[in-house]
């Protein structure tokens, strides 16, 4: 795509014709390289995962938690981190929902964590991170990471 915009720029300014384009076009090239030149997406994501399972008087109780990291550059707010766990060493599927993180509102650079009592134990995968940025948009990271069972 580049390529080809050089080489369309490369004949317009040959012919002459680079200052009659109007303002808004002669500024596509500028634009074209900020968006190229951003650097790794900005977003909320997990960096840590975990279920763990007890046994007490014969009962198994499992819970998930985890923690995320806010690498927006600004503070977010409700933040919620959908999930799965799938049993160990298959595929099956045995649970699945989402949680909220705490503290909300989250500052930039800031760690945040979460915590909920699960049906099932085994191997967790983050599926989804969403949250508000400063001026209420929705944001989203569609994370999709295994984190090995415990």
């Amino acid at each position: 795509m580049f390529r080809s915009m050089f080489l369309l720029l490369s004949i317009l300014l040959v012919a002459g014709v680079w200052n009659t384009l109007p303002a808004p076009a002669r500024d596509i090239p500028q634009k074209l390289a900020r968006r190229h030149n951003q650097g790794p997406p900005k977003v909320v994501k997990v960096t840590e995962a975990q279920v763990v399972s007890d046994n007490i008087n014969g009962i198994w109780y499992h819970s998930l938690s985890g923690q995320v990291v806010n690498e927006t550059g600004g503070t977010v707010r409700n933040i919620q981190v959908y999930y799965e766990i799938y049993q160990p060493g298959t595929n099956r599927l045995v649970d699945a929902g989402a949680t909220t993180v705490k503290p909300s509102p989250l500052l930039a650079n800031a760690v945040g964590n979460f915590r909920l009592t699960s049906n099932q134990g085994g191997q967790v995968k983050i599926t989804l991170v969403e949250w508000l940025s400063g001026d209420r948009g929705y944001h989203s990271h569609p994370q999709m990471e295994e984190f090995p069972a415990q």
